[in-house]
């Protein structure tokens, strides 16, 4: 049996967590996936393998060396364990073996000379240069606070911004380099931050489109020391519970992992390397060297890490400085619930610690669609500035207030009709050439219509500037704040959690009540990869087990060897009522 059918039985054998831990560690886009063979045929691929391997500690590196050889020792077991969850060695009733790809893959990323180097444990890393944590805490501080602000932005940029899924499971170099330009980082950064919000469950793919995920609202809830340690914690699950006691007690984490990951800078794909970048961007270390909540972190003392990284964070004001060109300025962060508030009506223009804001009469119509009403923004404003409102501002507020919703969007069985009384407006928005592509037809005098529908048809109005609210079937404006209800409702649930009860579900749908395109599919897999199936037939009510070795589908027939029997069988696919790997 091939490896790929080999790993797909281990996976559907193991638990939840263990499950969990390695799309964790290998960094899996597990919504991708449709089952546990998907899974599989991911995991042996030369480019996660490469991850993989280069994320060994030296001993794993040792202990998967002397299997290779045939010279295992008692002391490697411990290790091979580790390297079954890794799915690069399986455990057999013999003993363990290596998977063929992860051995093509390590051989070729160890080498003799690295292998002399460990067995005689020579390093000059074990003493470097220490700096104090007292130092090193207020940097890091920041670094944590800038990040815990930039995946906050990334989560409020979806319910603004349409952000379609591009090839499979990837976030466009366009928007990546977008949303990398604001953050004033580079495009890799940006990516990270999709990981990292993936894994964390604050954005999912849903619908060939990037959405806010399940623990959405609860990170916007949150207060920053609370955000930071589910960002962390989802860092530490992504290193691994025996990476985590093998770096527990170091100081300098880049040489740490040189010292104790002898292949961790071998090529981008090591995801070893790529921590060591990410722990420096969530404030876990700053120059290198570790802050002090690094090590509570590390042992799972959660609480302790949470009440350290909280005295190192800036502290909250509740204080703006309006501006007559309609900028918003703070003088340092604003608590939670302010912000939530602030951003319901103001587009961001620089995040940190003082950041700076903007109102417009589409941000101010962003806001009244959520429920603010023109009372409470000025009373809001008044409340933050302690000043009266600049006559621009003021005017703004008015202005936007008695125009809004004069432009609407209903769903229609044949697409989308766009609704305006001000036809001069209709008439822009009909010849306007970045709203081309939605193929805008004049309907009546005050009506347009297009063929694609409402969610679309909104996100690409507001992309272009224009203040267009959704209405529902009963005339009333959808929210898309909090995603809480109508077209922008966020996927109930969605997670990793999800994705692993998706697939066993249909590895029991498979062996129970499979649909034919199941059958098929699964029949396909085991004549790509030699495997053998066990299929149940059913005819006139007797009912067989056969144990084959499919050849070929051809005519609604499966052909397969059955080395039991010595003979091959010719099996009508309309008869096979179930079928399993092995």
């Amino acid at each position: 049996m091939s490896e790929v059918l080999e790993i797909a039985k281990e996976l559907a054998k193991s638990s939840d967590a263990e499950l969990e831990r390695i799309i964790g560690i290998r960094l899996m886009p597990s919504a991708n996936f449709k089952d546990f063979f998907d899974f599989a045929a991911a995991l042996v691929k030369p480019q996660n393998l490469k991850g993989a391997v280069a994320g060994l500690t030296a001993a794993q590196i040792i202990a998967l060396n002397n299997l290779l050889e045939g010279k295992t020792k008692a002391a490697d077991k411990s290790q091979l364990e580790v390297l079954t969850k890794l799915y690069l060695v399986q455990k057999t009733a013999k003993g363990y073996k290596p998977y063929p790809s992860a051995t093509e893959t390590f051989r070729l990323l160890v080498t003799k000379k690295l292998l002399g180097q460990l067995e005689s444990q020579n390093s000059d890393l074990d003493n470097y240069f220490e700096v104090k944590t007292a130092d090193i805490d207020p940097l890091a501080g920041v670094g944590a606070f800038e990040t815990v602000q930039a995946l906050t932005e990334l989560v409020i940029e979806l319910e603004h911004r349409y952000v379609p899924e591009v090839g499979r499971g990837e976030v466009g170099v366009v928007e990546l380099r977008r949303l990398a330009n604001f953050l004033g980082r580079e495009v890799d950064y940006a990516r990270s931050l999709y990981s990292l919000a993936q894994i964390a469950g604050l954005v999912v793919l849903h619908q060939k489109r990037w959405r806010v995920g399940k623990e959405y609202s609860v990170w916007l809830e949150s207060e920053p020391a609370k955000r930071w340690l589910s960002l962390a914690s989802n860092w530490l699950k992504l290193l691994g519970p025996e990476s985590a006691r093998e770096l527990a007690g170091e100081t300098n984490l880049t040489q740490a992992i040189v010292k104790n990951f002898p292949l961790a800078n071998q090529g981008i794909a090591s995801h070893m390397a790529n921590l060591v970048s990410l722990a420096e961007l969530i404030g876990l270390t700053a120059n290198n060297q570790v802050a002090s909540w690094y090590k509570p972190l590390m042992q799972g003392e959660f609480a302790t890490a949470q009440k350290l990284i909280a005295k190192a964070l800036p502290s909250v004001q509740n204080k703006l400085i309006l501006q007559a060109d309609l900028t918003l300025i703070s003088t340092g962060p604003l608590d939670t619930k302010t912000e939530l508030t602030l951003r319901r009506f103001v587009d961001i223009e620089k995040i940190g610690v003082a950041s700076s804001y903007r109102m417009s009469a589409l941000s101010l119509s962003y806001g009244m669609e959520t429920g603010l009403s023109e009372t409470d923004i000025r009373t809001f404003l008044l409340e933050l500035t302690g000043k009266d409102l600049p006559q621009p501002v003021d005017y703004l507020i008015r202005e936007t207030a008695k125009r809004f919703g004069r432009l609407s969007l209903r769903q229609v069985a044949q697409g989308t009709v766009l609704e305006s009384k001000d036809k001069v407006l209709l008439t822009a928005i009909l010849n306007d050439s970045e709203l081309k592509a939605l193929s805008f037809k004049v309907d009546s005098d005050n009506t347009l219509i297009t063929n694609f529908d409402q969610e679309l048809v909104y996100y690409q109005m507001r992309e272009n500037k224009y203040p267009a609210v959704a209405l529902n079937k009963d005339g009333q404006i959808i929210t898309s704040w909090l995603a809480e209800q109508g077209f922008m409702q966020k996927p109930a649930g969605h997670c990793v959690a999800d994705d692993i009860r998706r697939w066993r579900e249909h590895d029991k749908r498979m062996g129970e009540n499979p649909l034919g395109d199941d059958i098929i599919r699964t029949l396909e897999l085991a004549i790509k990869n030699k495997g053998t199936v066990r299929v149940t037939v059913t005819d006139k009510k007797i009912t067989k087990d056969f144990v084959v070795e499919p050849t070929g589908l051809a005519n609604g027939r499966l052909r397969a060897k059955d080395k039991q029997a010595d003979c091959e069988r010719v099996l009508p696919l309309a008869s096979i009522t179930s079928v399993a790997i092995g």
